[in-house]
């Protein structure tokens, strides 16, 4: 039975077509946009407080502004092997610039929440293109001899900015308003779309590939009630329709895409890669853990700013050495990774996650806000050692164009696992609030949530993921 996904064929182009390009040219233009669009995805937790005020919404409506962004451009991910194939790449990467900077200017001028809300959905397409592209079109400008250094250099480009951003965000907002923000990219937009017009060229081969829209409504719908369920939780009954009904929607939508997908010949997500354990415990952990990371992100401006009264600069300077951690880290660790395999990391990891999440229990209101400053630093410690490490052990336990089916799938649910985290996190700190009066015992409540996860991964970390060294 001929079972490929709609990436497989994405891959190819003769060397002479390759040493005609500037390579140099086009690897910097796809990277400074993935720095930019992912620096979207973090920045915006800083702001939350004062978009709460100037807005006069609860955390609960908030908290989309970074929940809608995470889910558009996951679902996006899902369509992305298709327009690849179908645009050529010089259009495709202007098609996705171009959405990114129109709802940046969207959320700078927006005069209500719901233009912001359009305009981070208008990013979120945007996103998921750019994001997608950027790593196919590496693959293949770039010689296998050099391809790991690349790949390394963009990981930590696109892993460094967008932790640096929110401690550069409070400075910002502090001085001259969460706008400015947005003003700032658009510039580095501006400079990127210049950029592209002299350096990108077209090196991904283009076709007519059929496109499954059912599969990719199904999808939408399913992930979109999921979400949408989560953020509502802190605020309706259980069986109300904001909550019970979307939850049933959004099951049911998730249960026929999957059943569409082991079905038809060409599908988004090729489900079948689940049978490869290894892998499955890859993804519930990383989703697991980009939903820890959204809802940290989320909770401690809320925690500092709105609880504690400080300015977003201080929460700038609680969250920076945590930021700085996860990014110097992450080559050290991927040194570890090749020495001592994935299981030690991993049980090292999540443990020191799950020590974070108990230690902020103990936070007071009156405490200095600087004390947040330790459990961030064993946040970003455990982080680091996972994250980009089982990505990549998850994708070695697949053989051919699996490897092409697990990243679009792993890339797909961690990105959704993020909105959910922020969504679902929110909610929990919103139980029982009226007026947007948060206190620490609101907040206690998302991390009691986070614990309950942290406790999970560990499970999986100690319990099933096989001890091995990459070099057997």
């Amino acid at each position: 039975m001929k079972l490929k996904t709609q990436t497989e064929r994405v891959f190819t182009m003769s060397s002479s077509n390759s040493s005609k390009i500037s390579r140099k040219g086009i690897f910097f233009v796809l990277v400074l946009g993935s720095v930019i669009t992912s620096i979207v995805s973090t920045v915006m937790s800083t702001a939350l407080p004062v978009i709460m005020v100037d807005f006069s919404i609860p955390a609960s409506q908030a908290q989309m502004v970074t929940s809608i962004y995470s889910l558009v451009s996951g679902i996006m991910i899902l369509a992305t092997a298709f327009i690849v194939k179908r645009f050529p790449t010089k259009n495709l990467f202007f098609i996705g610039m171009g959405l990114f900077t129109v709802g940046i200017l969207f959320c700078a001028m927006a005069p209500t929440f719901s233009i912001m809300l359009l305009g981070r959905i208008i990013q979120g397409v945007g996103y998921g293109i750019i994001i997608s592209m950027t790593q196919m079109v590496i693959l293949i400008i770039i010689p296998s001899a050099k391809r790991g250094f690349a790949m390394g250099v963009y990981g930590l480009a696109v892993t460094f900015a967008p932790v640096v951003a929110p401690m550069i965000a409070g400075v910002i907002i502090d001085h001259w308003g969460w706008r400015v923000i947005f003003w700032i990219i658009l510039l580095f937009c501006l400079v990127d779309f210049i950029c592209g017009a002299k350096f990108m060229k077209n090196v991904l081969e283009n076709s007519k590939p059929s496109f499954d829209l059912l599969s990719m409504v199904l999808a939408a719908i399913g992930f979109t009630c999921i979400v949408l369920m989560a953020g509502n939780m802190g605020s309706y009954p259980f069986m109300s329709i904001q909550v019970a009904l979307l939850l049933v929607i959004g099951l049911v939508a998730l249960v026929i895409f999957s059943v569409r997908q082991m079905r038809i010949e060409s599908p988004l997500l090729n489900l079948r890669v689940f049978k490869t354990r290894d892998f499955t415990v890859a993804v519930i952990i990383c989703m697991i853990f980009y939903a820890l990371m959204n809802g940290m992100s989320t909770i401690i401006p809320i925690l500092v700013q709105t609880v504690q009264g400080q300015s977003a600069t201080v929460f700038g300077i609680v969250i920076a050495p945590c930021a700085l951690i996860t990014g110097l880290m992450s080559p050290v660790a991927g040194k570890l990774y090749d020495r001592i395999g994935m299981k030690p990391l991993a049980m090292l990891g999540t443990s020191l996650v799950l020590i974070s999440e108990i230690s902020t229990l103990f936070v007071k209101e009156n405490m200095s806000s600087y004390i947040l400053i330790i459990p961030l630093v064993i946040l970003g410690f455990g982080m680091s050692f996972v994250m980009m490490n089982l990505a990549a052990f998850g994708m070695e336990k697949l053989e051919g164009v699996e490897k092409t089916d697990g990243t679009a799938l792993m890339t797909c649910l961690r990105t959704i696992g993020g909105a959910l985290g922020a969504a679902g996190f929110v909610s929990l700190m919103s139980v029982g609030v009226t007026d947007s009066n948060y206190t620490i015992a609101n907040v206690r409540h998302s991390y009691v949530g986070m614990v309950i996860l942290a406790v999970v991964c560990v499970i999986l970390a100690f319990g099933f993921i096989k001890s091995n060294k990459k070099a057997e």
